[in-house]
């Protein structure tokens, strides 16, 4: 049993390491794509823009549909599409085409998260849930790397085309072993905490828009999306400017920014996500709220260091505050997952993770990436576009503690309402 559930754990860590790859290497193209077709700062922030409303709207429906389905179906077919639209990326011959390529590979990739981190919930018990997800969410870091390192230098050496193409490929392999995984009773993990044994149609299963609304009337919930708009905005606005910044303000060239970059995310970023989930599991054992204060204790902590790599102008201040960021800005990769898994019924775990991700791509990390363009188009300095990413991050701390004040009693609602239907 233990052997099937970290064979599991370790193909989505896999699939997990391929689309953090694929969202970011654009990142690390960016300045020959520029080149190749003299785009503007905003076109270029709205290429991670396209992606990012596609895969804010598509999280939700799909989620919904992966409460009431087989997941490892659902995360499989995601992974065959997200390898689909790199592959139509890679064989762009205008803007449009690799716009839409970007927009597809939002889709296929919504389809993963939300379903990836309730089979996780449903197989590990929640005092190590923050512990699985921080492995799982290694592949974050590690693919974002790659995407950033070998992106960059595959560009640089054979053509952006051919990397995307090469990034596309692994995917289609690794969805059929997903898909020929079986998987385990919904809510299995908590079921056996309470020493009971029940079935999902058990338990409710409510509309969608009744499924929102009960979504936002718990407390802990309605902060956690907020932390998460704000949290979301500065990260995924540093994430697409970073290899850009260290072009233009440090004189590297693309290959070397994306390496650089990479090794930064690799070593301090893996460093924090491992980190933020031993913590966030052991506050949690203290204080219910724990999982939500460790992701403000992160951004509380990796904001200062952040505004010191973007207003220095010195290249190794530049590397050892981004490293500071960035080892403290990944705490909350492994929390907000379980933290919403906590208040939430089994039936509702991908579809509560489909929500949030609406939210917080919506209005946070999509159109994060084309207002920092824009703002540097208009004063000519990308310095004052990227130091919007720290300010707000700060803001998205305040809030992380704040709502953490509400965990413990809507955890206890839940456990209540999980016994009732026993």
């Amino acid at each position: 049993m233990m052997k099937s559930v970290y064979l599991t754990l370790f193909l989505l860590f896999l699939a997990n390491f391929l689309n953090f790859m694929d969202r970011q290497i654009i990142a690390a193209l960016a300045p020959l794509l520029q080149r190749e077709w003299e785009l503007s700062d905003f076109q270029l922030g709205l290429l991670h823009t396209a992606f990012g409303v596609v895969y804010a709207l598509a999280p939700f429906p799909i989620a919904y549909l992966a409460d009431r389905w087989l997941r490892s179906r659902v995360v499989a077919l995601a992974v065959g599409i997200r390898s689909a639209a790199m592959a139509w990326s890679g064989s762009a011959l205008s803007y449009g085409m690799l716009l839409l390529g970007r927009a597809g590979l939002g889709f296929g990739q919504a389809g993963y998260g939300p379903s990836a981190l309730a089979w996780i919930s449903d197989v590990f018990p929640p005092a190590y849930r923050s512990r699985a997800v921080g492995f799982h969410d290694l592949g974050v870091l590690l693919g974002a790397a790659a995407g950033y390192g070998v992106g960059g230098l595959l560009g640089q050496a054979l053509g952006w085309r051919l990397a995307l193409w090469i990034a596309a490929l692994p995917g289609f392999p690794l969805a059929v072993l997903i898909g020929r995984m079986r998987e385990s009773v919904k809510g299995q993990s908590d079921l056996e905490a309470l020493h009971a044994e029940t079935t999902p149609a058990s338990m409710p299963v409510l509309p969608p828009l009744e499924t929102i609304r009960t979504f936002l009337r718990i407390a802990t919930l309605r902060w956690t999306f907020v932390t998460g708009i704000l949290i979301s905005f500065a990260t995924g606005a540093l994430a697409y400017w970073l290899p850009s910044f260290a072009v233009r303000v440090h004189g590297l060239s693309p290959g070397h920014a994306g390496l650089l970059i990479g090794a930064l995310t690799v070593l301090t970023g893996s460093l924090g996500v491992l980190s933020g989930g031993f913590l966030a599991d052991r506050w949690w054992k203290r204080n219910p709220g724990g999982r939500l204060r460790t992701v403000g204790l992160g951004f509380a902590l990796g904001s200062l260091p952040a505004m010191g790599a973007i207003l220095i102008p010195d290249f190794r201040a530049f590397v050892w505050f981004s490293a500071l960021a960035l080892y403290f800005y990944t705490f909350y990769f492994p929390c907000m997952g379980p933290l919403m898994h906590q208040v939430t019924l089994p039936t509702m775990r991908a579809a509560v993770f489909g929500f949030y991700l609406f939210l917080v791509h919506i209005l946070g990390s999509a159109p994060a990436p084309a207002l920092v363009g824009w703002v540097s188009d208009q004063i000519g300095d990308l310095r004052i576009g990227v130091i919007l990413a720290p300010l707000i991050a700060l803001v998205g701390s305040t809030a992380a503690f704040w709502g953490s004040r509400y965990v413990g009693e809507d955890a206890r609602r839940m456990q209540e309402r999980l016994r009732s239907l026993i």
